[in-house]
């Protein structure tokens, strides 16, 4: 059905099982899964009714139900929603979360604790800011999932502000720097050569890259198909334009393989989780200083900035959420910054400035030189 009342949907559409979302009296959403549209409209009236009247809904057992449960339900929903790669790694930290509260029951558990643990390991283990706020999402996530499935009525870590991140960071790859690079890999894994090439010239992370296939390039227009879930408000495949060694980088991995086929393998020819145990040895063979390769974003966007892309059409190719994180690149725009230099040196070379750098305003408040138009 194409027009559902408000309040009902399919979960996964086409399957004709309609789900209810509604609030509560204390404002808490609750989702619950009805059956046929029949019985969906039915419950979610009753529900209506039960928040006119003020009651809220029981959450049975929620005071006994173990943390580890809800841990486990926040896997399952990862696998459903998310590629291998980011599951894998958000299963890393519930393994480091489930021996400290995994026992205990969901309910007890305190934003104070949680916060407490947080700025413990940030501290022990020198955390970034972003590192913190990846932890906190975990966390979230369990909870929200754990409400979503009605199990447990609060997000403790709720209204808990993110750590600001300092975003300014723009290293990049100068030619020199990335042939030494190459030339580092092509020693120890040479197979992985062209997936280092490839994000270094489309400024995909990491998380986008495990996911292309063969098929992404499209030769009649010159554009990679990249596949992004980071933002739930984008669309699902952005594309961004790609260079001959790009070009060159997909033609290697995608020799001999099927169509829809992973384009990132490892040497096994299993699909690739990991990078660091290849690039980062790679990187100091080749004597590169603080250099990552999340650094590869930096080096495409800057490179097309360098290269007169404007900074908008930059935003596109890398996907960024907001403009502010592609202004950034700013000052590596070639023509205007050399445009402010040459008026910077055209007023000293002309001498045809005011005597002085103040404003001199005559008594009826106009400018020195300047007559206000007739009324």
């Amino acid at each position: 059905m194409s027009n559902l009342p408000r309040g009902i949907y399919e979960k996964v559409p086409g399957s004709k099982i309609y789900w209810i979302r509604h609030a509560d009296s204390a404002g808490k959403l609750h989702r619950e899964k009805a059956g046929n549209i029949s019985t969906a409209t039915s419950l979610l009236a009753i529900r209506r009714a039960d928040k006119l009247r003020g009651k809220l809904p029981e959450i049975k057992n929620s005071k006994r139900l173990p943390f580890s449960e809800l841990i486990d339900d926040a896997i399952k929903h990862s696998k459903s929603e998310n590629d291998p790669y980011v599951t894998h790694d958000f299963e890393l930290r519930m393994d480091r979360i489930r021996p400290v509260f995994g026992s205990r029951a969901a309910a007890s558990i305190t934003r104070r604790e949680l916060v407490d643990w947080m700025d413990k390991q940030a501290s022990d283990r020198e955390w970034k800011p972003s590192t913190y706020n990846r932890w906190r999402a975990a966390f979230s996530l369990v909870f929200r999932v754990g409400i979503e499935n009605e199990k447990i009525s609060r997000n403790p870590l709720s209204g808990v502000r993110r750590k600001h991140e300092a975003n300014d960071r723009v290293r990049y790859l100068s030619l020199e720097e990335e042939e030494k690079l190459a030339a580092a890999l092509s020693k120890t894994f040479p197979s992985y050569v062209p997936v280092f090439v490839l994000s270094a010239n489309t400024g995909m992370r990491w998380s986008e890259q495990l996911r292309a296939r063969v098929g992404d390039y499209e030769p009649t227009t010159k554009m990679l198909a990249v596949h992004q879930q980071k933002d739930r408000n984008k669309p699902k495949i952005r594309y961004v334009p790609l260079s001959k060694k790009g070009v060159e980088a997909y033609t290697q991995l995608a020799k001999g393989k099927r169509s829809k086929a992973l384009l990132c393998l490892n040497t096994e020819g299993t699909p690739m989780t990991k990078v660091a145990y290849w690039f980062n040895p790679a990187i100091k063979e080749a004597g590169i200083e603080d250099y990552h390769w999340h650094d590869n974003r930096h080096t495409a966007c800057s490179r097309w900035v360098m290269g007169g892309v404007p900074l908008a059409a930059v935003a596109h190719y890398a996907g960024h959420s907001t403009i502010q994180m592609t202004m950034r690149y700013s000052h590596l725009v070639p023509k205007v910054n050399q445009a402010a230099v040459d008026a910077m040196d055209a007023f000293y070379e002309s001498g045809s400035g005011p005597e002085t750098g103040t404003d001199t305003r005559t008594d009826t408040g106009t400018t020195a030189g300047f007559q206000e138009p007739a009324k």
